[in-house]
């Protein structure tokens, strides 16, 4: 057998998309608000000036989620819940242990859409009418079905409401395990309001935590973010930064690194990273990044800039909106923002792309 000639192996197809903008045109970037499934997030800063604590603090404030175990879809589709927990507020929820390529996935979207990916063996079974993946447009082996569940005509003795229960409870026996938070629409009512309503029905309810961790570098090199930078350097000097690479070398003769700081750039007394991995909705996203932009507007001065990291889960059914998601060499379905003390941000969207890869 011949061996393949694997250096001359295309690199994987990727979307990646930088813009600019300001917080004072757009108050909550529009990246935030139509990323729904936020895996784990990372923050980069220098000069701490004791606002670690703060982010600290933000980011582990109601951030606990529930796990759900061998749930029915059909209870998704229960009236009480529709109107307590779908129609007010924001659900978020996500089927784990799944993979997308292979598996029946499900989720519903803060928007309140429940989208089930099935394949086509379950699919031709379900008996609602979907649309082939936009991955797999060619064999067919893959159908998503959307259902709005803050339509006002889904509702109990109504035709299609009828019809998607009894596709549910009949023709789909699958369960699943998921995740999910609750987002209230007032701050009297609690969120762990969606756990008791499972646990009250006999599901197999447990609460999650998340994972922190935190780093700090001293005496580093930090680029500057100007007009003029190369804003691709930048973003590569970040992500060495996440996985704690080495950004001091810069020496030629060194043959395993030798990478240097992007300029311009200037020397920072410490460099801080924190890592959170767990289950966020885009709520909390949304106030992570207004408590960023709240420190950068206190210490604008002494901070040049503070950057944050989203990433999606890698077997979700969407990305960005109801924008169907795959897994094929990988999952990737992240963001990053660089946010300036003058109100200013830059972000970087990256996806896999939305084409199959052509084999030669």
């Amino acid at each position: 057998m011949l061996c393949p000639e694997v250096w001359d192996f295309k690199s994987p197809q990727h979307h990646l998309e930088i813009k600019r903008s300001s917080c004072m045109k757009n108050e909550i970037p529009p990246v935030i608000s139509t990323h729904y499934y936020n895996h784990s997030i990372s923050i980069v800063f220098p000069h701490s000036n004791n606002i670690l604590p703060s982010l600290q603090n933000c980011i582990i404030d109601d951030s606990d989620y529930y796990k759900i175990e061998c749930l029915s879809p059909s209870l998704l589709i229960d009236k009480e819940f529709i109107e307590a927990f779908v129609k007010k507020g924001e659900l978020t929820l996500l089927s784990v242990n799944r993979k997308i390529d292979v598996d029946n996935c499900i989720a519903i979207t803060p928007t309140g859409h429940l989208v089930l990916s099935l394949t086509v063996e379950d699919y031709q079974k379900f008996g609602l009418e979907g649309k082939p993946s936009f991955f797999d447009r060619k064999n067919h082996s893959r159908y998503i079905v959307t259902i709005n569940l803050r339509d006002d005509t889904f509702t109990p003795s109504k035709p299609y409401y009828e019809r998607v229960r009894r596709c549910l409870e009949t023709n789909f026996d699958k369960k699943f395990d998921v995740i999910l938070m609750w987002d209230p629409p007032d701050e009297k009512l609690c969120p762990s309001s969606v756990a008791a309503w499972f646990h009250s029905r006999q599901s197999n309810v447990s609460i999650c935590h998340g994972k922190l961790s935190t780093r700090i570098n001293h005496s580093i090199p930090i680029p500057i973010v100007t007009e003029d930078c190369d804003i691709n350097e930048f973003f590569e000097w970040i992500g060495i930064i996440s996985f704690d690479g080495d950004t001091k070398n810069g020496n030629a003769d060194d043959y395993l690194n030798t990478y240097s700081c992007p300029s311009p750039n200037i020397l920072a007394d410490e460099i801080t990273y924190v890592e959170f991995t767990g289950f966020f909705t885009r709520t909390k996203i949304n106030k992570i990044s207004k408590a960023i932009t709240d420190l950068l507007h206190c210490h604008q001065k002494s901070i040049p800039w503070i950057s944050l990291h989203v990433h999606g889960f890698a077997d979700s059914p969407l990305s960005w909106n109801l924008k169907e998601h795959t897994y094929f060499t990988d999952g990737d379905n992240s963001y990053t923002i660089v946010y300036q003390p003058n109100g200013d941000y830059i972000v970087q969207k990256s996806s896999n792309m939305n084409k199959l890869r052509i084999i030669q």
